[in-house]
């Protein structure tokens, strides 16, 4: 669907970050840039919509009269005026610091037809005519802004115009009556043209482009547990390269919109202008969606053997399967990694412990027995139950080239009673590791995958039980996390989530980096 010239201009506005905020202000959780680059494609592109919409513009119809010393006062009226020819010759969209965006034309030209007629008491007479408008230049300032709520505004800040020149020919009887008075005529429609040119400028402005931009959300629903944030938390700064827009980018939670105990880092955009736009995405707005769903208590989850058997079926994606292969080596012996080692020996020990390495965890007292001996005869014939809680909100950490997160989880297991809703807590590990992020931008979407950064390293803190093989136990996770929970969390990343980018707007030649607090997205715009 072709979007409308004024969208154009908007999707720009929108995709645009925070050099030059004001002091005092808080750090923002989305920055965008929008370079001159991405100014000219706009231009070029309201121009060919400019040039289709022309045809339909109305033209105000335009009268008067003049005196004939035979005739004394006849009465004249041009109507149905409607515009059949325009060039576009000159176009400009530029920065301007310190006053917004300038949008000018300049020594363009149009023909205008139309009918005309002329009155007196006793006779009228009618025609029609071809008007050759020359010269036509306009300027007009928007200056852009935000409202109590966040939103952006948009405001004509100043409009000027001027018609260099005006040729009028008219046919029809009587016809040489007003070529007489042509130049009174041409005049009288140029200073109608000068006058109504601005008030239609203005008038797009407050009646497509002002409702549109109110329109916009400023706090999107995720789920029934967050919503995010998207209001700007500064008026868009300009200057002659770069048109910059700050975004708060914050998760809060349903239940009320209670601060982080963590402010969003400072982000420092490089001076670079070759893509349309720059966009980027703090480690704030991730690392506050972690918070809002760990004190929501969404973090906190149970695992069950219908869980194991959810996450073997998507450990058996194509996606997961293609991970595997391109991060497993296939011969253990010509591996480096230490982590890979482990998960080769781990594979051998696995077998010599007659536990197939391709078969899925089942939670059973009677699935361990070398790990915890006593485990099937304290409980026998039991289901065993996982639940898993991080001690704190896992945050991520952006540095230049990679992105880190090291969750701390306590795992508390219990053993089910048959037919009872009665539990035995058995044993509570902790859980540490370090895993490494990969982020990438598809379409409109952002996707990612993970890899591990270091094993995982497993603590006992408490036991019901006298005799646990932890270090065992730790080989064997190891191993199921590098063949079943890691390509299960890829299969599940690369659906990625959607980019908040306006209706119909999509990411072409795009690059994703990491700096340092911040991902960066550098990328051309397609409508």
């Amino acid at each position: 669907m072709m979007a409308r010239p004024h969208c154009v201009v908007v999707v720009l506005l929108l995709l645009a970050v925070v050099s030059g905020l004001e002091e005092g202000a808080s750090n923002p959780g989305f920055v965008a840039r929008i370079t001159r680059k991405g100014l000219e494609y706009a231009r070029q592109y309201g121009v060919a919509i400019l040039k289709k919409e022309l045809s339909t513009i109305e033209l105000p119809d335009f009268s008067g009269s003049f005196k004939v010393s035979w005739i004394k006062i006849m009465s004249y009226e041009f109507y149905r005026l409607k515009i059949h020819d325009f060039e576009l010759r000159n176009s400009d969209l530029r920065l301007c610091p310190r006053q917004g965006v300038r949008a000018s034309l300049s020594n363009n030209y149009v023909s205008v037809s139309g009918n005309w007629k002329i009155k007196k008491a006793f006779f009228s007479f009618d025609g029609t005519f071809e008007m050759k408008v020359d010269d036509i230049c306009i300027s007009a300032f928007l200056n852009l802004g935000k409202d109590q709520s966040g939103r952006l505004t948009a405001s004509m800040a100043h409009c000027n115009n001027s018609i260099g020149h005006i040729s009028i020919d008219i046919s029809g009887k009587l016809s040489w009556i007003l070529n007489l008075f042509h130049e009174r005529i041409e005049n009288k429609f140029k200073n109608i043209l000068e006058q109504k040119i601005c008030e239609m400028v203005e008038k797009a402005t407050t009646s497509r482009l002002e409702p549109y931009l109110q329109t916009l959300p400023v706090i999107s629903m995720i789920d029934q547990v967050a919503s995010i944030d998207y209001s700007l938390i500064g008026a868009p700064q300009v200057n002659s390269q770069v048109l910059d827009t700050p975004f708060k980018g914050e998760f809060f939670g349903q239940n009320g919109h209670s601060r982080a105990p963590f402010e969003a880092p400072p982000i420092r955009l490089p001076e670079k202008h070759d893509y349309m736009v720059y966009f980027a995405i703090s480690e704030y707005v991730f690392n506050t969606a972690s918070w809002v769903y760990h004190q929501a208590g969404y973090m906190n989850f149970t695992i069950q053997n219908q869980h194991m058997q959810n996450l073997t079926k998507l450990a058996s994606k194509p996606s997961a399967k293609k991970w595997r292969e391109r991060y497993l080596d296939s011969t253990c012996l010509t591996s480096n990694s230490a982590l890979l080692a482990t998960s080769c020996i781990s594979s051998s020990l696995l077998l010599l412990l007659q536990i197939s390495p391709d078969s899925p965890i089942h939670l059973h007292t009677s699935s361990f027995p070398a790990l915890v001996p006593q485990l099937a005869r304290m409980y026998p014939n039991m289901e065993l139950e996982l639940e898993m809680s991080p001690e704190s909100a896992p945050l991520l950490m952006f540095t230049p080239g990679n992105v880190t997160l090291m969750p701390a989880i306590d795992v508390q297991a219990f053993a089910l009673k048959p037919n009872s809703s009665d539990r035995k807590p058995l044993f509570q590990l902790r859980v540490t590791t370090s895993i490494s992020a990969t982020i990438n931008v598809s379409s409109d979407r952002i996707v990612g995958s993970v890899t591990p950064g270091s094993k995982l390293k497993l603590e006992l803190k408490h036991s019901n039980i006298n005799f646990i093989d932890v270090e065992l136990m730790e080989v064997i996770l190891n191993y199921y996390a590098l063949h079943t929970i890691y390509p299960s969390l890829n299969a599940k990343l690369e659906e990625g989530f959607p980019l908040p980018l306006p209706v119909d707007t999509y990411l072409n030649s795009s690059e994703l980096q990491v700096h340092e607090n911040f991902l960066l997205l550098l990328a051309n715009l397609d409508y």
